[in-house]
């Protein structure tokens, strides 16, 4: 069986059959779904999926990832959208809410190895958008609270003049024990350090590393970003398939 047919017969037997009855011809053609793993009405479109027991998936998701596991008692609520060449893991009691989107561009557009990681009890609740150009990795028993955060992991730095721009991308990672309140902005290459809380409404540009509260300060001016090839905290991205020819990796604080 194709890759493409592998994937065709999943959705068909997703749509028409309750899980526990198609459990055997999913495990035969190579995915991993173990005996109490329920999923609603959902669209699936993985190369391969393992759900461990007592996992839980809503209804009318669209998951099409490269690869998703879920452990026991996982769980998916309902209208998430989860698209794109990158893995989804879920560990013990994890939780995706409801009404998410988390995405990442084909390949040429984003390169190498992404993943999204929820560590064992973390959760991300509803309304969020998270860019997975890059890993973006929660500890354990972190929170995306609320509604309205964004994530995004790639960003871009014009030329004062003319079309000139490049492009830095860098993952995001959220340690264990960390709350961040409702419609939080977090850039590349950010790290938040264990037991911080960041503040409803604060954009993160940079690493967090004491503990403490976090909140949005009053808006101040800065010196322009200096070029790529003078920071020794970017490196630069060599791969032929990119589409964008100035892509540079922020290096991890």
């Amino acid at each position: 069986m194709t890759d493409m047919l592998k994937k065709i017969f999943t959705l068909i037997l997703f749509f028409l059959f309750p899980t526990g009855l198609i459990r055997p011809a999913l495990n035969l053609m190579g995915h991993s779904v173990r005996s109490g793993a329920k999923v609603g009405f959902t669209f699936f479109w993985c190369d391969f999926f393992a759900l461990d027991s007592d996992v839980r998936i809503g209804h009318l998701n669209f998951i099409g990832v490269s690869k998703l596991l879920i452990r026991k008692g996982g769980r998916v609520g309902h209208l998430n959208t989860v698209k794109g060449p990158f893995s989804l893991v879920l560990r013990e009691r994890a939780a995706l809410g409801n009404r998410n989107r988390i995405l990442r561009a084909r390949p040429g557009v984003s390169v190498g190895f992404s993943q999204l990681k929820l560590g064992a009890g973390a959760k991300i609740t509803s309304d969020h958008r998270i860019d997975c150009t890059q890993s973006v990795l929660f500890g354990e028993h972190s929170i995306l609270a609320g509604a309205g955060s964004q994530l995004w992991t790639h960003g871009y730095v014009h030329d004062v003049e003319g079309s000139g721009r490049y492009r830095i991308d860098g993952r995001i990672v959220i340690e264990n024990n960390v709350y961040i309140g409702s419609a939080c902005l977090i850039s590349m290459g950010v790290r938040v350090a264990k037991g911080i809380i960041v503040g409803g409404g604060t954009s993160v540009a940079t690493s967090l590393v004491e503990p403490g509260l976090y909140v949005s300060a009053s808006i101040r001016r800065l010196s322009r970003p200096a070029l790529p090839d003078h920071r020794d905290d970017l490196s630069r991205v060599v791969d032929k398939r990119l589409i964008e020819k100035k892509v540079y990796i922020k290096r991890r604080s």
